[in-house]
């Protein structure tokens, strides 16, 4: 968490981004490029369960991309709040009420999942920016990952403290995870094709983020050097292009 004083907000605020669809690894390589855009490294979780585990490019990427990681199994309370959180930190902060605003923002802060307090704790940058990245959040009950990630709190929050959150979802998440992001993309990949050419469409964030309806990944990432037109080798993903 950044520094409580009064008036030391942070200076950039985050945003939340969902990836749904078809295509794991389209998915992992558009969520580890927007993390780079963002901020220039990130903190990955995924939530398959053994022995299942995301596609090979997918790992791949997301292993050379980011920062840290935190291996799956992901337990049901891993998404919960801290048992005693808020009320532990009433016993030891002075009641002062200059300090009201720096409490409040404390408390949402330890209301947040213990995964994400975690994950923030290790990637935090020097100038107060954080990314998260979750994937395929699709493997765990809706009820549980609606409760963590569905809650316009737990965004805001993150957000206030310079976090910005990027999920990914195999298939169609439900209205209630939806709600809270502020830009949610379709991924059309499918796995007998390369990456470069899933379709991507915006569907909820600002019009000139770069993107036109259906347009292909490739040719959304041109600073990737790389093209939605299939040669031979272009099954590899250059993850060193993403560092």
């Amino acid at each position: 968490m950044t520094d409580l004083r009064a008036g030391d907000l942070p200076p950039y605020r985050g945003v939340s981004i969902l990836l749904y669809g078809g295509g794991e690894t389209p998915m992992a390589v558009f969520a580890s490029a927007i993390a780079r855009e963002e901020v220039g490294t990130f903190g990955w979780a995924d939530f398959t369960a053994p022995p299942e585990a995301p596609e090979p490019g997918a790992r791949r990427v997301l292993e050379e991309s980011s920062e840290t990681r935190h291996d799956p199994p992901i337990r049901a309370e891993d998404l919960l709040p801290p048992g005693d959180g808020v009320s532990a930190m009433s016993t030891w902060l002075v009641r002062d009420p200059l300090a009201a605003e720096a409490t409040a923002r404390l408390a949402a802060y330890l209301r947040l999942p213990s995964l994400l307090q975690r994950m923030v704790s290790r990637v935090m940058a020097a100038n107060a920016r954080a990314v998260l990245v979750l994937t395929n959040v699709d493997a765990l009950p809706d009820s549980l990952v609606e409760r963590a990630l569905g809650s316009v709190e737990v965004h805001e929050t993150l957000h206030r403290e310079g976090v910005t959150l990027i999920v990914t979802f195999r298939g169609t998440p439900t209205d209630v995870l939806r709600a809270p992001f502020e830009r949610v993309y379709r991924v059309e990949g499918r796995p007998d094709r390369v990456w470069q050419e899933a379709r991507v469409t915006l569907e909820r964030g600002e019009s000139g983020d770069g993107f036109s309806p259906g347009e292909s990944l490739g040719r959304r990432l041109p600073w990737l050097d790389l093209s939605g037109n299939p040669v031979d080798g272009q099954h590899s993903i250059p993850g060193h292009r993403l560092r």
